[in-house]
C-alpha cells in the first residue's frame, strides 16, 4: 500500500502560488532562460557559487532561481514543469523514480554522511537509545528520512520504534526548542541553528560511525523535456557546475564567505559545515549503489511499491551521462 505521506507527479505540492510559479516557467522557456529550484544547507554549496557567481552565463545560459528548504520541495518544482533544473538527493530521486515521477539526475556534486545529523532536547535524550518512544521529525521522502533510518539501524532501532513527525526543517528546529518534539533528522546546518538558538538546550548526538550506514548524495536534477530538447543547454549547466568545483579548490576562502552569505550563517560555521560534505561533480558506480539501496528502502517502508522491472535498471535509466561526458569525461565512471 503507497504511503499516505508519498505524493505522485499529479500530486506534488510546492508551496507556493502554482499559478505564479506556472508563469515564471513559461516566460522563462520562452524566452530560452531557465528556472532553478534550489536547496537550502552547507551541502548546496556548489550550485551556490554557481548562482552566486552567475557562472551560469559562462555557458550560454540565463538562470533565475527558486529557493525552497529541501531537495523534496525542489524536485518538486521540476516534477511539476515550475523550473527546468532542481538540486536534490538521491534519496528523493529513488522515491521518486520508483514511484514512477520521472525526472532526470544529470551529475552529482557533494556527498556527505556527517552533514546529517539527529538534533535532540538534552532534558529528554541524551543518547541515541533514548530516542525510542519518543517524537522525533523530519521531512517525509526525504534524505533527512532515508537518513533517519539509518541513523536508528545503527544503533538498534527502527522507525517503528519512534513517533515519526512530518516537518521541514526550520519547523523543526523551532518545535525541539519549544518542546513539541523530541528530536529531528536534518542537515548540519539545521542542528547547528537549532544548539545556537536554544542556548544549548538541544544538543547534537552521536554521529560515530555513521558513514557504515548512510551517504547522502546531493544532485543536480533535470526535466525529461530539457534533456530531450535542449542537450546542449544541460551540458552548460553541467560545466557550470564544474567550474564552480574549480573556484572552490582554488579560491576557498572566497568561496566559503559566499555560501555563508547565502546560507545567512558565519564563515566559522560555513567552514564547519564543509568540512562535514566532500565535494566532487561526478557520475559513479557509488552513486548507483545507494540509488539503489534507497529505492529498496522505499518499498521495505511502504513509501513505494516494487516495480515490474528490475529495480536497478530503471534508476540507472534516470541518470543522464551525456552533459558530463562532454564536460568531463573523466568524471563518468558509472556502470
Amino acid at each position: 500500500m503507497q504511503h499516505p505521506f508519498f505524493l505522485n507527479r499529479r500530486q506534488f505540492g510546492l508551496g507556493l502560488s502554482a499559478l505564479a510559479m506556472a508563469a515564471t516557467g513559461a516566460r522563462a522557456q520562452a524566452a530560452g532562460k531557465i528556472v532553478v529550484a534550489e536547496s537550502q544547507g552547507f551541502g548546496w554549496a556548489i550550485p551556490y557559487l554557481v548562482s552566486s557567481k552567475n557562472l551560469w552565463k559562462n555557458h550560454g545560459i540565463e538562470a533565475s532561481t527558486l529557493q525552497f528548504t529541501s531537495g523534496r520541495l525542489a524536485f518538486d518544482a521540476v516534477a511539476a514543469g515550475k523550473a527546468q533544473f532542481g538540486t536534490s538527493t538521491d534519496s528523493v530521486l529513488a522515491l521518486a523514480g520508483t514511484n514512477g515521477v520521472k525526472s532526470h539526475i544529470v551529475a552529482e556534486f557533494t556527498r556527505t554522511s556527517r552533514g546529517m545529523v539527529v538534533a535532540a532536547n538534552g532534558d529528554r535524550v541524551r543518547t541515541p537509545a533514548d530516542l525510542k518512544g519518543k517524537r522525533v521529525a523530519t521531512t517525509i521522502g526525504s534524505s533527512g528520512h532515508f537518513y533517519l533510518s539509518r541513523y536508528l539501524s545503527l544503533h538498534g532501532l527502527t522507525l517503528k520504534d519512534v513517533t515519526l513527525v512530518n516537518l521541514r526543517a526550520p519547523d523543526a528546529a523551532t518545535a525541539v526548542i519549544k518542546g513539541d518534539i523530541d528530536a529531528f533528522a536534518w542537515g548540519f546546518d539545521a542542528g547547528q541553528k537549532a544548539v545556537s538558538d536554544s542556548g544549548g538546550k538541544v544538543r547534537l548526538l552521536s554521529n560515530d560511525s555513521i558513514e557504515k550506514a548512510f551517504v547522502s548524495h546531493y544532485l543536480l536534477v533535470a526535466s525529461e523535456e530539457v534533456i530531450a530538447s535542449r542537450p546542449k543547454v544541460v551540458e552548460g549547466a553541467v560545466r557550470s557546475l564544474v567550474e564552480a568545483e574549480q573556484f572552490y579548490r582554488t579560491q576557498t576562502a572566497a568561496a566559503v564567505a559566499l555560501v555563508a552569505e547565502r546560507t545567512k550563517s558565519t564563515p566559522e560555521l560555513t567552514r564547519d559545515g564543509l568540512e562535514t560534505v566532500e565535494i566532487g561533480v561526478r557520475l559513479d558506480k557509488r552513486l548507483l549503489d545507494d540509488l539503489a539501496l534507497n529505492a529498496q528502502w522505499t518499498i521495505e517502508a511502504g513509501l513505494a511499491t516494487a516495480p515490474k522491472e528490475d529495480l536497478r535498471g530503471l534508476l540507472r535509466k534516470l541518470v543522464y551521462t551525456d552533459a558530463l561526458r562532454a564536460a568531463a569525461p573523466d568524471r563518468v565512471t558509472l556502470a
